[in-house]
């Protein structure tokens, strides 16, 4: 981060400062955990499910703040009062970012972001001038990521999630990007929703501060994109169907990779699933209709890439192989997860939670989970949670479902034996990474 000044940060929030001594004293980070804050830095409190941040403003102080942001009255220390520090906190760095001028990738999408930003920033040529780091998609984690930009960065690819109606607009106007990537639309958060058409008018907040300097990157093969795109728009397609704009000729999955043959070339992406063959032709489709202002190296960047932690992570301990794809789930991941599974000869094992935030559409949404695993014709599924008992009992084949995670780790110690192929998935809430730990110290 570059250093800005108070009188910046008073000008950029629109808010009113006290006990400030000298408007002209420089913040050299910004920060919303009191736990991990380094000296110089400005401390935004958050108030979230369980914390309030306000109740660590004093905290900061002692391990390096010099200024924070508050939405109440303070006494002695330096601060800026404002109506709501997260929508301070976006002004902020909106005015941050324009100090600099990196090509700005937004990407958004009911499922790929992450894999897709990873791909894409495994691939770019010059690494030292990316400022985009972790997995920081939302109000908080995107205008943190921007404060990483300084004068040397070229780049700078954001994923912009959303929950509700209202937090992509924001994101929109805080980010300004350049390129914007849709990478699918589906079910995912459908019960923070009235309907799925609210889903699609959320997820194209996105463009309401698009400049269309140029065509926004979207999934050529998902009907709702397409129909519910606006016309004024410029777009370029991919997909797996030959009416896209960029498509494979054909394309092979196997246990833990995928080969795409496209424009007569054979690629290998490190990580299987019909989701990372939709990562790789977003990042085609970059090199190959943007190659004027983002630098690609396709063949290093696939070499060098392997998926983030507990997403299509496959690893065996003592001939055991475990798919860890346990960071979150919705349909649509869980089915990617379901058919890798299905790719493995030996005893398959499906071990999964429920998946949040489907509202209405819960039961139906989870029933349809089992009837994908008689399909993909998995042997044994271990379910947990209130919903997915609507897995375990559409499924066919042989089952347990438990009320509490940690009754099925002890099961599932037990049970296990050499040959057997585990897939570990859940909603995020659920930590089902938590149980790929426990079985892999276990298996050592």
């Amino acid at each position: 981060m570059e250093k800005i000044n108070f009188d910046f940060i008073l000008k950029a929030t629109e808010g009113k400062g006290y006990n400030i001594k000298d408007p002209q004293n420089f913040i050299e980070e910004v920060s919303t955990d009191s736990r991990n804050i380094s000296k110089n830095s400005l401390f935004v409190p958050i108030k979230g499910e369980k914390f309030d941040g306000h109740d660590f403003i004093k905290e900061s102080f002692q391990k390096g703040a010099i200024l924070t942001l508050s939405e109440k009255d303070l006494k002695d220390l330096p601060y800026i009062k404002v109506n709501d520090t997260t929508k301070s906190l976006n002004l902020l760095a909106k005015e941050y970012l324009k100090m600099f001028n990196p090509l700005k990738i937004g990407i958004t999408g009911s499922n790929g972001k992450t894999t897709t930003k990873d791909l894409l920033l495994s691939t770019i040529k010059d690494q030292s001038k990316i400022g985009t780091r972790g997995n920081t998609n939302n109000l908080i984690g995107v205008p943190l990521n921007i404060f990483r930009v300084d004068r040397k960065t070229k780049y700078l690819i954001l994923e912009m999630g959303m929950n509700s109606i209202g937090e992509l607009s924001i994101l929109s106007r805080t980010v300004d990007p350049d390129i914007v990537i849709i990478t699918t639309i589906n079910e995912s958060h459908i019960g923070n929703f009235e309907s799925f058409d609210q889903i699609i008018s959320a997820k194209f907040e996105i463009l309401e501060n698009y400049k269309n300097d140029y065509p926004v990157v979207i999934n050529g093969d998902n009907p709702y994109i397409l129909k519910k795109f606006p016309n004024k728009i410029k777009h370029i397609t991919f997909g797996l169907k030959n009416i896209n704009d960029i498509f494979p000729e054909k394309f092979e999955i196997e246990k833990r990779f995928s080969k795409i043959f496209i424009d007569k070339k054979e690629y290998r992406i490190n990580i299987p699933g019909i989701g990372g063959i939709y990562s790789f032709l977003v990042v085609y489709t970059l090199k190959k209709f943007f190659d004027k202002i983002i630098e690609i190296d396709l063949k290093k960047g696939l070499e060098n890439f392997y998926p983030s932690e507990n997403r299509m992570n496959i690893f065996s301990v003592k001939g055991i192989t475990i798919i860890d794809d346990s960071y979150n789930a919705n349909p649509a991941s869980m089915k990617n997860g379901i058919e890798v599974l299905s790719k493995f000869n030996s005893r398959k094992i499906a071990v999964l939670s429920d998946m949040l935030e489907l509202g209405k559409e819960s039961e139906n949404l989870h029933r349809k989970i089992g009837e994908i695993l008689n399909d993909n014709r998995i042997d044994v599924l271990m379910t947990v949670g209130e919903y997915s008992k609507f897995i375990n009992l559409t499924f066919s084949g042989e089952k347990y479902h438990f009320e509490k995670r940690s009754k099925l780790e002890e099961f599932l110690k037990k049970y296990v034996k050499e040959n057997d192929t585990i897939l570990i998935k859940g909603s995020h809430l659920f930590e089902m990474f938590e149980t790929v730990k426990i079985l892999k110290e276990f298996l050592q």
